[in-house]
């Protein structure tokens, strides 16, 4: 019996020590095997900490680059109240300065003209002679004008036979006159039309 139980610890103290070596060849095998995992990741990790750079570089650049937008529009934002301030100033000079004029317009714009009744009774006179000149004279236009188209009226009865109990020329001339007063009107509304589109370009 003793020899069996001696032969039982050896068997234990060995077995122990056969796991303990195999434990250490695990270790030394995962140790190994992550050893060679961050090996592998070396170029992983150097273009991940290329990118942190990159991106760190990109972030400290546009916070610079908003640092120094902010202070131009603090400086434009500056130079629009100056620019505010001098043209309020200019334009209260400008509204004192017609305050001024408007008082002191009653004063200085008067104006007298003195005429004599001799010289306003000739003025008067020659006024109506000018108008009754020019009622003559439009009178005797109006006067040509009809006597014009009675005459081209006769001419056109003449001319032309009676057709289905009226006169085709008295027909024919109204008809000739409308489209010609057309015409004119379409004429001068083309003509209207470009000269405002070249007045307005």
């Amino acid at each position: 019996m003793a020899i069996r139980k001696s032969k039982i610890n050896i068997d234990t103290e060995e077995r122990s020590d056969f796991d303990n070596m195999m434990n250490d060849v695990e270790n030394e095998v995962e140790e190994q095997q992550a050893e060679d995992g961050l090996v592998n990741r070396v170029p992983e990790l150097k273009q991940l900490s290329e990118d942190i750079d990159k991106a760190t570089n990109t972030f400290i650049n546009a916070a610079l680059e908003l640092e120094s937008a902010i202070q131009q529009y603090q400086r434009a934002e500056a130079k629009l109240g100056g620019a505010v301030t001098t043209i309020s100033k200019k334009v209260d000079t400008i509204n004192q300065h017609i305050d001024k004029v408007l008082e002191n317009a009653p004063t200085k714009l008067k104006v007298a003209v003195n005429v004599n009744d001799a010289d306003w009774q000739k003025i008067q006179e020659l006024f109506a002679k000018e108008r009754q000149w020019m009622t003559a004279q439009m009178q005797t236009h109006i006067r040509e004008v009809n006597s014009m188209l009675a005459d081209e009226r006769k001419k056109v009865r003449e001319r032309y036979k009676e057709y289905d109990g009226c006169y085709l020329g008295h027909y024919a001339q109204w008809f000739f006159w409308f489209f010609f007063t057309f015409g004119i009107f379409v004429v001068a509304g083309g003509i209207a039309m470009i000269v405002a589109q070249n007045c307005s370009k």
